[in-house]
């Protein structure tokens, strides 16, 4: 089911046409007002003078830690200039926006995290291992798949994209053409990335998941009285324990790595 792009809660599939990105009106016209300020900071020219110690590593650094506890939506120039201190316009001097700066923090993160060579023996422990460490990023960044969300195209950083070339040279021996190797790779991260969206609203929620819950007991209970849910309505610790973000990802990196090995298998009996 998709996730508005901006306040992350689940969509309705479209009857027709295009499927949704936004919830609401409220939804777009922020996410318009982020697509204005980003380009009013692209073009927006350097004018201050140049701040003794400050670097573009700097600049990344305090921007990540911006988001760490202020969460994605957060990010802006403006921000991220008075975390360090400065004005606005000094960080022109290093990065030319919001969109470049959040791709320059996504590899700085992964870059945190790089994964051993040549790693454990095995395609499936390779992939496993990868996905975890990947699953880790988003656990002590959770606003990772949020700009990833944000974004119309995947960001070009290197130490992220050394993740999918990592898993695609784990399945290299394995008898599989490139397109089949480069699926397997982008679906392990597609479904780590997925599995963790739900993390970030986590983070900031005023209460748990069972008080949330616990809060809407009568809207919950109007929902299931028609009887038109009725697996909806079967569902109870065990099954919210299920649905939790970590483990929608244990279950499904498990069923991902068998259908891989399953496909192996298949390939060498038709051998």
């Amino acid at each position: 089911m998709p996730n508005c792009q901006v306040c992350g809660r689940a969509l309705a599939p479209a009857v027709r046409g295009r499927p949704p990105t936004y919830c609401s009106r409220a939804c777009r016209a922020r996410a318009y007002r982020e697509r204005v300020s980003a380009n009013q900071e692209q073009f927006a020219a350097p004018v201050e003078a140049v701040v003794p110690g400050l670097s573009l590593d700097r600049v990344v650094r305090a921007a990540i830690e911006l988001v760490d506890r202020d969460g994605a939506f957060g990010l802006s120039m403006r921000h991220v200039a008075a975390e360090l201190g400065v004005g606005a316009m000094s960080l022109y001097r290093y990065v030319p926006g919001k969109e470049e700066l959040g791709r320059l923090m996504i590899d700085a993160v992964f870059g945190d995290h790089p994964l051993p060579e040549p790693g454990p023996p095995g395609w499936r422990a390779k992939l496993e291992l990868s996905a975890r460490r990947e699953w880790q990023i988003y656990l002590d960044h959770p606003w990772v798949p949020q700009l990833f969300a944000l974004t119309t195209r995947p960001p070009i950083a290197p130490s992220m994209m050394g993740y999918t070339d990592w898993r695609i040279r784990a399945v290299d021996d394995l008898g599989l053409d490139f397109p089949t190797m480069v699926r397997i790779a982008i679906m392990v991260g597609t479904h780590t990335q997925s599995s963790a969206y739900p993390l970030a609203r986590e983070q900031f929620a005023r209460h748990s998941r069972e008080q949330w819950l616990g809060a809407r007991d009568g809207q919950i209970r109007q929902a299931l009285a028609a009887g038109t849910l009725p697996m909806i309505a079967r569902f109870g610790a065990d099954a919210l324990d299920a649905s939790q973000p970590e483990s929608i990802f244990e279950f499904g990196l498990c069923c991902l790595l068998d259908g891989v090995d399953g496909m192996i298998a298949d390939r060498d009996v038709v051998g």
